[in-house]
């Protein structure tokens, strides 16, 4: 739990989660994108994967 920034609560009762308002506006916009168009959701994601993959040292593959 970070002390700075502007952070988003869980408003449910007994719930401890939260996170930076930043992240929680890009899971509400991914959220929206895999339930309008979940085809589009996965290449974004597949691609993402890809392109994090392709930064590791190729012996930590």
């Amino acid at each position: 739990m970070s002390t700075t920034g502007v952070w988003w609560r869980c408003g449910a009762v007994g719930c401890p989660y939260e996170m930076p308002e930043e992240a929680y506006g890009l899971y509400c916009e991914l959220s929206e994108l895999v339930d309008r168009d979940p085809e589009a959701f996965f290449k974004i994601v597949e691609a993402y994967g890809a392109e994090v993959r392709a930064l590791e040292p190729i012996w930590l593959r």
